[in-house]
């Protein structure tokens, strides 16, 4: 029974990695638009291209799959699967506080090397969205907020994605745990939550680099041909 269990925990780490791994913008350019959003814009498979290249509406409904399915597979872990594990094993890093992130990680991997696209993904932004909803909402709702801001005032995608992602660490040192988490605890998901934030901001190191050189553009959407 104990190995079962331990095949559980297994069981959905690799199951966030494989959601992570189905890539909406990749699927939808493919059935849409009949091309490979990878061979056009800015070669990125996530929500930025596809509105770069297909429209607003295609670039929206990429971004609610992408943060709905890493937001599922996130809840089953945080309320079903690790509560499980926590009651049956006892084992400090399997509260359900931790594993939610353990899977938010995997389901990132997964955005970024997707198994089921050569391991070639986007930054997991969407991605990011829904899992920090599930793993703290409030902390979410702030980076969003700071997202959607810079956004409207300097119409560049990729600074306000990498302002959100650095901001989530310390949103997380306020909100972390519960009140009568020990310090240790908070440190743990400090970490986790950092781990998330460094696989998204690492994804944008080109942009960065624009960034600095005053070269990075901002936000044209494609706009869809009248009849």
């Amino acid at each position: 029974m104990t190995f079962l269990r331990w095949l559980i925990f297994a069981g959905i780490i690799i199951a966030a990695y494989l959601v992570g791994s189905v890539n909406t913008a990749i699927i939808i350019s493919k059935s849409v638009g009949h091309k490979d959003v990878r061979e056009s814009g800015s070669g990125n498979a996530g929500m930025t291209n596809v509105m770069r290249t297909m429209g607003f509406l295609p670039g929206i409904i990429t971004f609610l799959i992408d943060a709905s399915k890493a937001a599922g597979i996130c809840a089953l872990g945080k309320f079903v699967v690790f509560p499980y594990l926590y009651s049956e094993l006892g084992f400090e890093f399997l509260r359900a506080e931790y594993g939610v992130y353990y899977c938010g990680i995997a389901c990132i991997i997964g955005t970024v090397f997707p198994i089921f696209f050569g391991f070639k993904g986007g930054k997991g932004v969407a991605a990011s969205c829904g899992i920090i909803l599930v793993c703290q909402w409030n902390s979410a709702v702030i980076a969003l907020t700071l997202f959607v801001v810079l956004l409207a005032i300097k119409r560049i995608i990729s600074l306000a994605s990498i302002s959100a992602a650095v901001s989530l660490p310390f949103l997380n040192i306020i909100f972390a745990g519960a009140p009568d988490y020990t310090p240790q605890q908070k440190t743990a998901q400090c970490l986790l939550i950092g781990v998330m934030s460094v696989i998204v901001i690492s994804k944008h190191k080109e942009n960065i680099v624009r960034l600095f050189k005053g070269e990075e553009k901002p936000l044209v959407i494609k706009k869809t041909k009248e009849s």
